[in-house]
């Protein structure tokens, strides 16, 4: 199917089918989104356009695991519809299950749990000799770098030994080729590490405030959790121990009267909150590009309301560093999201 899309998308008759195709997709009451950053790689690259399937609060489980979503932003204030951002992840864990990673292995309520789309890590790629060679290898292997003018990796030096190479984010599949190459030296995972205290729930609301919960976790984005994702109706006995992973939910998500935070403690009109009723079911998101993401492990849970549409298919792909001869992703457009 999609090679006939293919075949027929071409010249100025492929642009014109790509209007139709959005008015009459528009229409049936599909969104677009345009994937603005690298946090998606693979499955999603920079400059893909996807539709979105619009989901509906309160409709019977809009999303499933694995599935790819647009929300909004759940670590910015209250805001209208208009003026808020708009993320795209992979839902990884749904309400009720626990999640945690274990050494970059994502497990859901402890066992491993299937894993969809091309998750990839970021490594330091050190050569015998860095060079055309190389650079050709980087290329053909789809590397890139969204930071560096053309998306070119650059060459630069591996604090640990002093040896030259390249930082890199490839899947475990690319990696595994790498290693077998002659003129690969050594190829070390470089991410995975964070400031101590960065990660929810030690940071109880990412970029917005100072708080911090009273028993620190120091997890990391490799080795992170358990964590259990809140369910509707759940009844949660809040301590100074589980009050930060709280704490958005009660003040913002599901707004509460008199709400305060004091001393890692979650107040209501100047008295601890001991007590808490979930009113709506939540979600756990990872960026597939898992060193290069803020994500769940950053900010914590989305809620169910907070959920705009599920992605479907590439209905459109520009390459930012191709000239206008080579922009069009043609191999991309019909892509189903998996």
């Amino acid at each position: 199917m999609f090679s006939t899309i293919n075949a027929l998308l071409s010249g100025w008759r492929g642009w014109l089918l790509l209007l139709v195709a959005a008015v009459v997709l528009s229409r049936l009451l599909l969104t677009a989104y345009v994937i603005p950053s690298e946090s998606m790689e693979r499955s999603l690259l920079v400059g893909d356009y996807v539709y979105l399937s619009k989901l509906h609060p309160g409709s019977p489980a809009p999303i499933k695991r694995n599935d790819v979503v647009v929300f909004y932003a759940p670590y910015e204030p209250l805001r209208t519809a208009e003026q808020r951002t708009h993320v795209i992840k992979r839902c990884v864990a749904v309400a009720g299950d626990t999640v945690a990673i274990h050494q970059g292995r994502v497990l859901l309520n402890r066992q491993p749990a299937p894993v969809a789309g091309q998750p990839q890590l970021t490594y330091f790629l050190e050569v015998v000799a860095p060079g055309a060679e190389v650079q050709a290898a980087l290329h053909t292997l789809k590397i890139v770098d969204n930071l560096e003018p053309g998306g070119q990796p650059v060459v630069s030096t591996n604090p640990e030994t002093g040896h030259l190479g390249y930082l890199i984010s490839c899947p475990a599949t690319t990696a595994a080729y790498l290693r077998r190459q002659p003129y690969v030296r050594a190829l070390t995972v470089a991410g995975g590490q964070v400031p101590a205290g960065t990660l929810f729930p030690d940071q109880v609301d990412f970029r917005a405030s100072r708080a911090r919960s009273a028993v620190p976790r120091h997890w990391q984005l490799d080795d992170y959790g358990p964590l259990a994702v809140p369910k509707k109706g759940q009844l949660i006995a809040l301590t100074p121990a589980n009050a930060a992973i709280y704490y958005k939910i009660i003040a913002q998500f599901e707004p509460n009267p008199g709400i305060s935070w004091q001393q890692g403690t979650i107040y209501q009109y100047g008295r601890p909150l001991t007590r808490y009723r979930i009113r709506q079911n939540y979600y756990f998101v990872l960026g597939d590009n898992r060193h290069n993401s803020e994500d769940s492990r950053f900010w914590g849970f989305v809620p169910e309301d907070y959920l705009v549409g599920r992605a479907t298919w590439v209905w459109l792909s520009l390459d930012p560093y191709a000239d206008m001869l080579h922009k069009i992703r043609w191999l991309r457009i019909g892509k189903p999201i998996t």
